[in-house]
């Protein structure tokens, strides 16, 4: 089994997880306190400046991990794991983390640019494949 594997429930974990927690903070505080478990998805839709913008890194992160597990699959078929592999998924572990911290905090053009690293990250890991 290649290791590269191991980078996909971690990105799973993340997508699923790891950006929720600070949404749910949000709809908590926004809220009163209470998350609306009967009616997330209205509670999210109410959500306006910080909240609203961790709902759209949260469903940004969601999008962005079939991409990344797709390329992780395609570069761990080639059956070496190589440093280069291991380091472009460390990189679009990191750039993801930053852009989520940018989107919440309100940096646009940031944002954009570590958006940009990531795609190019999980670009390369595709394409590390055929080299």
């Amino acid at each position: 089994m290649s290791a590269l594997f191991w980078y996909l429930p971690a990105a799973y974990l993340w997508a699923y997880v790891g950006s929720k927690i600070p949404l749910g903070v949000a709809m908590a505080v926004a809220n009163e306190g209470r998350y609306d478990n009967r009616q997330p998805r209205a509670q999210q839709d109410a959500l306006t400046g910080k909240g609203a913008r961790l709902r759209a890194a949260h469903y940004n992160a969601i999008a962005a991990f079939p991409p990344f597990a797709a390329a992780i699959l395609v570069a761990a078929s080639v059956g070496t794991a190589a440093p280069l592999m291991h380091g472009l998924a460390i990189s679009w572990f990191a750039f993801r983390l930053l852009y989520h911290w940018a989107y919440s905090s309100d940096r646009a053009s940031l944002r954009t640019v570590l958006w940009a690293g990531a795609v190019s990250a999980n670009m390369a890991l595709f394409l590390s494949a055929l080299v």
